[in-house]
């Protein structure tokens, strides 16, 4: 879109997409990990704590994937209606629309930073 538009585009749009791919991998993490632990076999008397501890990590990854997904969807809608000529036959929407709502997603952006730093 960068190329289409022959500028970069808003900075909350690269932003979100970052944090998108952060996302993957962390879930891909969570998942590699949980094969590798129910790989192993259970020793003895061992708690099944870490098994359990493995599903809730990959459970919130998940959940964190998801909510990121739909973030990234807005940010690269927003970033093809800027995309769009301005007499298309649909109308693009007005550049406010799309600057508020790449606010509103470097808003959730911080959100979730600073939540992440109070977690850990």
């Amino acid at each position: 879109m960068e190329r289409l538009r022959g500028t970069p585009v808003h900075g909350n749009i690269s932003t979100t997409l970052e944090h998108h791919m952060e996302a993957i991998h962390v879930t891909q993490a969570r998942r590699k990990d949980e094969i590798i632990n129910a790989a192993n076999p259970q020793r003895q008397g061992a708690p099944r704590y870490n098994n359990e501890k493995d599903v809730l990590a990959l459970a919130a990854a998940i959940r964190e994937l998801a909510a990121s997904t739909r973030k990234a969807r807005t940010a690269l809608w927003c970033a093809l209606q800027m995309t769009l000529p301005k007499n298309a036959s649909s109308g693009p929407v007005k550049q406010e629309v799309v600057e508020r709502d790449s606010g509103i997603i470097a808003n959730n952006n911080n959100n979730k930073n600073n939540k992440r730093e109070a977690e850990g």
